[in-house]
């Protein structure tokens, strides 16, 4: 079999609680940073993202202008924990974020072309929007850079969740151990039916 690798492995447990269960695998050599530039009530930066190709860049503003939405950012396209249960679990709810007029996006510090391959492999393709962020300046202006020089060769994002509405932040989830619960946590509130209100 084959051993785990060092990144965080969230499995979300199905059952009549619905209870998450988490399984820390982090390798504690990588820094973090904590200096988080947003907060809730901010507008998103005005960074352009990146969907299927270099040729194809969108504003973080007009992505979600006049939508509601949930951003998850992850360390890595392909990644086993994002790959087994972020995506999977995000698909799981399609239709009932879609119902609540929540578009899903997920972003990471990959190109475009490896975004667009992860979606298909994962069958996120059409439901959950596989956003590049190819020179982490998106990261970066958030403040949620994560140092992974010595295991990925540079800087990707932490674990995190936004939860936006007409480009504005309403919920921005973290988590301080690194586990990768943060990504989840717009999942968790849904199925408890605790959405956030938008926020004039």
């Amino acid at each position: 079999m084959t051993s785990l690798t060092p990144f965080c492995m969230v499995s979300v447990i199905s059952s009549s609680k619905k209870i998450l269960k988490l399984i820390p695998l982090f390798n504690q050599r990588q820094h973090f940073s904590s200096k988080h530039k947003i907060q809730v009530g901010d507008t998103l930066p005005n960074v352009n993202l990146y969907e299927g190709s270099p040729s194809n860049p969108i504003s973080a503003i007009d992505l979600y202008k006049g939508k509601k939405g949930v951003l998850f950012a992850v360390v890595g396209a392909f990644t086993p924990g994002c790959t087994n249960s972020h995506i999977p679990d995000y698909l799981s709810l399609y239709e009932k974020f879609k119902e609540e007029g929540y578009m899903i996006s997920c972003v990471s510090i990959n190109d475009p072309f490896v975004m667009e391959a992860w979606g298909k492999n994962t069958n996120a393709f059409g439901k959950i929007r596989m956003l590049a962020d190819p020179r982490g300046e998106f990261t970066k202006a958030l403040g949620m850079e994560l140092d992974c020089k010595q295991l990925l060769g540079g800087i990707r994002s932490q674990k995190y969740s936004l939860v936006i509405d007409d480009g504005k932040i309403q919920s921005f989830n973290v988590d301080p151990e690194h586990t990768g619960l943060a990504c989840l946590l717009c999942i968790k509130n849904m199925r408890a039916g605790d959405v956030p209100e938008p926020k004039r």
